[in-house]
C-alpha cells in the first residue's frame, strides 16, 4: 500500500466467505473496492459493535480473536449461528481512502486470514449479540487429526442424524476428545 495524498483516510476492510453469503464491511459508512461494495452494516451480520485485540501468538497457539456483532433482528441473530459458517474464511484489509471518490486507492494492505471458529449467541432483555471467534488457519498445522473438532457440524460429518450436540451453545472452546495421538 503507497500512500499518495497529503492528508491520508484509512478504511479497515472485512470480508467473510460464507457458503452462500458474502459479508464485506468497513469501519465506517461504505467504500467501492475491486467492484465490490464494503459497508458498515450487513443485513444478516448487522454490525459490529465490539472487536478483541487480535494478538500473535508464540509456542504451540494460533493468532486468533472474537467479534461481536448486532444482528438486526431476532432470526438473523438465529441464522449466525449456522454450523456451516464455521471454518468460512474472513479477511482484513488496511487501505488508503479516495476521499473524493469514496474508492479505495491503490492495493489495501492484507492484516488478517483467518477463519470462523464459534459462534455464540448472547439475548438478554431487550438486546441481541453474536460473538464470532476465530483463528488463524496455522491453528489447524498443531492438530494431528485436521478438522476434528468438537461441534455439531463434525459430530453430524461423522454421525449423521446424531443431535447429541445440536444443542451445546455457549460452551468454552473444547478440544476434541478420543482415542490418544498414536506416538510418531
Amino acid at each position: 500500500m503507497a500512500f499518495t495524498a497529503r492528508v491520508l483516510t484509512l478504511v479497515a476492510l472485512m470480508k467473510i466467505e460464507l457458503p452462500d453469503h458474502d459479508v464485506r464491511l468497513c469501519d465506517g459508512g461504505f467504500v467501492y473496492w475491486a467492484g465490490e461494495k464494503y459497508d458498515c452494516i450487513d443485513d444478516l451480520f448487522g454490525t459490529v459493535s465490539a472487536a478483541e485485540t487480535f494478538e500473535e501468538k508464540t509456542g504451540d497457539e494460533a493468532p486468533g480473536g472474537k467479534l461481536t456483532f448486532l444482528p438486526p433482528s431476532s432470526s438473523a441473530a438465529t441464522a449466525l449461528t449456522d454450523p456451516s459458517f464455521q471454518g468460512a474464511r474472513m479477511r482484513f484489509w488496511l487501505g488508503e481512502l479516495d476521499a473524493a471518490t469514496g474508492s479505495v486507492t491503490g492495493t489495501p494492505e492484507l492484516t488478517a486470514d483467518l477463519a470462523i471458529d464459534t459462534a455464540t449467541l448472547k439475548v438478554a432483555k431487550g438486546s441481541r449479540s453474536v460473538d464470532i471467534e476465530f483463528e488463524s488457519a496455522a491453528k489447524r498445522l498443531f492438530m494431528v487429526m485436521r478438522g476434528n473438532a468438537l461441534n455439531d457440524r463434525f459430530h453430524q460429518a461423522c454421525y449423521p442424524g446424531e443431535k447429541g450436540m445440536a444443542n451445546a451453545t455457549g460452551m468454552p472452546r473444547s478440544t476434541a476428545w478420543g482415542a490418544a495421538t498414536p506416538n510418531s
